[in-house]
């Protein structure tokens, strides 16, 4: 399932509104995530690893941590 442009935009306009910033592009990885049938469980245990991770870690790094959460 993919969402149209205009959800998109509207997700991103209502995250603003309610102080939540972030690139466009991560609520539409979010969105991806979610129409493949992600839990929202996982995708809390991923955002909540990249916020609490050093920024030194790279993306295939990070997905590693998604990945081993997932599958607990």
């Amino acid at each position: 399932m993919t969402y149209p442009q205009l959800h998109q935009q509207e997700l991103i306009e209502l995250a603003e509104i309610t102080g939540i910033s972030a690139a466009p592009r991560v609520f539409r990885i979010l969105l991806d995530l979610l129409a493949l049938s992600t839990s929202p469980e996982d995708i809390y245990t991923l955002l909540k690893s990249l916020s609490q991770s050093p920024s030194r870690l790279t993306t295939d790094e990070r997905t590693l941590i998604f990945a081993s959460s997932a599958k607990k």
